[in-house]
């Protein structure tokens, strides 16, 4: 069909027919060249720092090598002259060519469509992160353990940091702040990442495959643990300063290089925050700076309840000394001292109030 149809245009008046391809040509030739030059300056400066990218920038570069040539070509062509009418024979010829070349970089200019929408794929990456909604601070132990951390966060010779403490003191809590305040160090870290660890049985492959989903490294089609741990390492290795947040890990016997997260205890440009209620001698947890958060002193422990159960002048003077009974219940426990406010606000019937004192000292026993 294309052989028949080159034919009717040879047959047409040949002079209209040549310029207007040729017309064609020199624009479809000045779009290409001026795409390469756009796209190869919006490309070089980063070259050396894309990494993972590196094989897109290739592409890419092959992509613009081979679009060279075309316009190298297509230039050469424009520069001819058809000879008149004595000619006939040379005119129909470089129609032909003028089609096959228009075709060609038409056909170029898709291929680089496709290349650069999987580069802006590649350069969007791992989402940065979002705020996470967290309560404000009211202790003071709180607020000093976050400075402690957020002075651990801007320390680049720190790079592994575990909160550890009992469970409901207000690890996950504290770890909240921290991770938003991340956030706003745009210039410090160029993702922030919260990973909630899977489960208290959770093996290396499972955790691979949470902090995989979370940057964005399919490892889908691996199932050697070292394999998946060198992917999953080159693809953190490649996003540049990086803080990743693990909330809830236990005691476990494997490393984190064992899962594939390179960040050394010296720190640099990354970091590991990670928190949990498990002794720090487990091999997961080697050559971490340990932060210990504590439980809330009475007083402290006392103004959280306040605060959370709402509890008026009034009905403080109703109920005695139950309420502040009440908190010392909670062992100066941040979470239990939220749990059990939460449940009593609202509520002024003494005998309500004495009830819920019993059975949490009678829970406290058993």
């Amino acid at each position: 069909m294309e052989s028949i149809s080159l034919f009717w245009e040879v047959m047409l008046p040949w002079g209209h027919c040549l310029v207007e391809k040729k017309r064609i040509l020199h624009d479809k030739t000045q779009y290409l060249s001026a795409r390469m030059e756009d796209i190869e300056g919006e490309n070089s400066p980063n070259r050396a720092q894309r990494g993972k990218k590196r094989k897109r920038d290739d592409e890419l570069i092959h992509w613009n090598d081979e679009g060279q040539e075309l316009v190298g070509k297509a230039r050469c062509f424009l520069s001819q002259d058809g000879g008149g009418w004595r000619s006939f024979l040379r005119s129909a010829k470089m129609r032909w060519d003028v089609h096959r070349l228009v075709d060609a970089l038409e056909v170029h200019d898709k291929k680089g469509d496709v290349l650069l929408r999987e580069a802006m794929s590649d350069a969007r990456g791992p989402c940065r992160g979002y705020h996470i909604p967290v309560k404000a601070l009211v202790s003071q132990v709180a607020s000093n353990t976050l400075k402690q951390l957020e002075l651990l966060l801007e320390d680049d010779e720190v790079g592994r940091i575990a909160i550890h403490g009992v469970v409901g003191v207000g690890k996950t809590f504290l770890m909240k702040h921290l991770y938003n305040s991340a956030l706003k160090w745009v210039d410090k870290f160029v993702h922030v990442f919260w990973v909630t660890y899977p489960d208290q049985f959770t093996t290396i492959k499972r955790l691979q495959d949470v902090v995989a989903a979370v940057v964005k490294c399919d490892l889908t089609s691996d199932d050697d643990l070292n394999v998946r741990a060198r992917k999953l390492s080159e693809t953190l290795g490649d996003l540049g300063s990086f803080v990743l947040f693990l909330d809830g890990v236990p005691g476990s016997d494997f490393s984190l290089d064992q899962v594939g997260i390179p960040v050394s205890a010296e720190g640099r440009k990354c970091k590991v925050f990670l928190t949990t209620s498990s002794t720090l001698e487990c091999r997961l947890l080697d050559n971490f700076e340990a932060i210990k958060v504590d439980h809330l002193p009475k007083e402290q422990a006392y103004q959280l309840f306040m605060r959370e159960a709402n509890i008026g002048k009034e009905l403080v003077s109703s109920l005695g000394g139950i309420s502040n009974s009440l908190s010392d219940k909670c062992h100066g426990l941040p979470c239990t001292v939220v749990n059990i406010a939460t449940r009593m606000r609202g509520i002024d019937d003494p005998r309500e109030w004495r009830n819920a004192l019993f059975e949490l000292g009678h829970f406290g026993d058993e």
